[in-house]
Formats: structure tokens, sequence, C-alpha cells
């Protein structure tokens, strides 16, 4: 492998790629593990590349395991380094966009991503990231542009900005306004022999309101709750999210019969307004009270916080609460014309 003409961030790229294949035990090093090599050796403009699609490490070493592990075997002790697949190869014997003599990072992405049918390119579409979007930004990085005239380039395609549409929550310093509970206590959503959920806390923004909901032990937990369901990658596909037992299921059925759930977890920063609505989670904490007495049980509390957009319709809103792992569920009536006023009266304060 020393043959190609490489720059010191190529060269290592090509290293660390090589040592993830054997480490992997796969027969061979292929394009998805030139990919691996280039985000996990990123710097400077490339991590700007990398953290503007969400790359990292955890996320491309799950999408090459998810294509390559009918290859890879445990029996490969990974001292000698796989051999470079021909699609790999093509790739580092390609010439530099700028036309200078060694390939640069930029210019090894661009090469392993000319084949749509690579496996760089399987692993990227795999975690929804537009091929064509990154490889063009690839290719203006390779032709050696001014740091300044990169930044601006990655600014203008940056879709995590303030510029997005701010369904999302409240902003840093927007107010918020408390909605009162009923008999001004926490709600109780369900209650089970290990487990009581309460509605903790409700307030409203001008255009959406958030949820504290808190789940306390009363026994032993087989399994503590997951707020969200997990992300699968599925070839060809994308990320699908799988619903189990300990998953946490949160409805809010808004009076127009439209419902708005976490059951597909919506991301917090994005440009574009999702429909019908969305429930985005906006942080957990958990509290553990354990006694040292081994008659007692430890004690759990599991807290998140939620922000539903848009408003609801006047009349009523349920909240329906699920969490099949401890047998506790149950459904609580919110006032929608308290919410609304809270946020009418927010929005004259603009």
């Amino acid at each position: 492998m020393n043959g190609f003409l490489l720059d010191a961030e190529a060269r290592l790229a090509l290293d660390v790629a090589s040592g993830t294949a054997g480490a992997m035990g796969d027969e061979q090093t292929g394009t998805e593990y030139l990919l691996f090599g280039i985000v996990a050796t990123a710097r400077d403009e490339m991590a700007e590349l990398a953290e503007l699609f969400a790359l990292n490490t955890l996320r491309v070493e799950r999408g090459v395991k998810l294509l390559r592990s009918h290859r890879c075997s445990e029996d490969r002790d990974g001292s000698d380094d796989p051999p470079l697949s021909t699609r790999a190869e093509i790739a580092l014997y390609s010439h530099a966009l700028s036309g200078a003599e060694r390939l640069s990072a930029f210019d090894l992405l661009v090469a392993v991503l000319a084949d749509p049918r690579s496996g760089a390119a399987t692993v990227l579409r795999n975690l929804g990231v537009r091929i064509g979007e990154i490889r063009r930004l690839a290719e203006l990085g390779a032709a050696r542009l001014e740091r300044h005239e990169v930044e601006d380039l990655i600014a203008a395609l940056d879709r995590r900005g303030d510029n997005s549409n701010a369904w999302w929550g409240p902003s840093v310093d927007g107010p918020v306004a408390r909605v009162a509970l009923p008999n001004s206590r926490p709600m109780v959503l369900g209650r089970s022999e290990t487990a009581v959920a309460t509605l903790d806390g409700l307030v409203t923004g001008p255009d959406g309101f958030g949820l504290t909901i808190t789940i306390t032990s009363c026994d032993h937990w087989v399994l503590p709750p997951r707020w969200e369901p997990e992300e699968d990658l599925v070839p060809g596909i994308g990320a699908v999210h799988r619903s189990a037992p300990d998953v946490v299921t949160i409805d809010l059925r808004y009076g127009d019969e439209r419902v708005v759930s976490n059951r597909l977890p919506s991301a917090r920063w994005r440009a574009d307004v999702p429909t019908p609505g969305a429930l985005v989670r906006l942080g957990t904490r958990s509290i553990v009270d354990e006694r040292n007495d081994r008659r007692i049980a430890a004690r759990r509390a599991e807290t998140s916080e939620w922000w539903a957009w848009p408003l609801p319709t006047s009349g009523s809103l349920s909240l329906g609460f699920e969490w099949p792992a401890e047998a506790l569920g149950g459904v609580a009536e919110l006032s929608a014309d308290e919410i609304n006023a809270g946020a009418a009266a927010l929005r004259l304060r603009r």
C-alpha cells in the first residue's frame, strides 16, 4: 500500500482504514473503510464537512458493520492488513482535482463516492446522507479553495443554524407561561405495582407547549424506561425505529383528531416544518435514591422534558401514556383553552 501518492492526511486515513478492516475481521479493505478512516482522522475543513452531515466514527462504524457483517470473521486475528478491494484501489490511484501531485483527504472522499455502488456510497445512503451534496462539497474542498471560501459554502448549506424554523421549541431567551395543573399538583398519568407516572409541569410558548413527565419506581424495575425507540439501520432504506417493551410511548391527540407522538423521533434542529406536528424530547434526567439497607429497594425517578408543536385547537387535548415493560399506562385530559390563553398572552408581548 506504499505506492499511492497521498498527502499526510490521506495517508493517515488509509492507515486507519486498513487497521479497522483488520480489527473487524474483514477479508478486504473496501471504500467503506476508507470513508471511516477519513471521518476518524478529519481535521479543520474536513471535520466541519463531517459535522455538517452528522458523520462521526460511531455512526459510520455502525453503517460499515451493517454492510459487511456477513464478510467479517472473528477467526481473523487482524495482525495483517486485509488487501484493498478493487474500488478502493481505483480510488487511491485517482488524480487530485487540483492538479497536485498527491491526493488530499478531500480527493479521496470524492474518489470513494465516484461509484454510486461503492461501499462508501451505500453506507452514506443508509445513514440518510445525500451523496450528491457531500460529493459536491468534497470536490470544492479538493479544489484547494481558500479557507474563508470553504466556510462560506458550508454556512450556506448548513441546516443547523438559527435560520431554521423554530417549531421545535422556545428560543434560548424566549418566554414561556406556566399552565396550572388541576389542584396545583402533579397529574397522575398511570400507576402500576412497580411504578407511577405523573405530569409534573405544563408550560406554553407563543407557538407550542412543553411537558415534564416523571416515572417514579415503587419497586425494582426489570428494565429502566427508554424515552424513544432505538434506531436500526436497514440497507437501502436508512434508519428505522424499533419499538420495544421498555420504550415509553407518548401520544398527544388534538381536538381535530390529529395525533403527535414520540413513536417516530423527530430531530430538534431541522429546516422544514413537520407534518402534522412534532413531539420533541428536550432532555432527560435520572435520580437514584439507594439506601444502605438491603431490605429497602432503591427508588428511581426518571424525568423527561418534551416540546409539542403546534398549539392545540380549542377544546380537548388528551395525553396518552404507556410503558409496557411495567404495565404502566393511562390517558389524561388537558385544557387546550388554558394552553392557548397563555400562548396568546405571550404573543401580545412580542
